[in-house]
């Protein structure tokens, strides 16, 4: 699934394990609850994306890109408080 564009769209409920995304882009994107698990999310663009959860140990997000304020998301599994 490297490279591939799910741009501007609507993605909940999806379960993606193990798979190789690099280069992908969720640009502008709903991923509410959607899963990922041991991906690579290498260079993979979460810009303007909503409602994602990744976990940045359990996935590789190296030189991935995403913005703010959702990119606080990637803080949620060490249940920390950003005040």
């Amino acid at each position: 699934m490297k490279r591939t564009k799910f741009i501007s769209c609507v993605m909940r409920e999806t379960d993606f394990f193990k798979a190789n995304l690099t280069g992908c882009d969720f640009e502008n994107t709903d991923l509410q609850a959607t899963r990922f698990q041991n991906c690579n999310l290498r260079k993979a663009s979460f810009v303007g994306a909503k409602n994602y959860f990744v976990d940045p140990v359990d996935n590789n997000v190296r030189q991935a890109k995403f913005s703010a304020p959702e990119v606080l998301s990637l803080l949620s599994k060490f249940k920390i408080e950003i005040v």
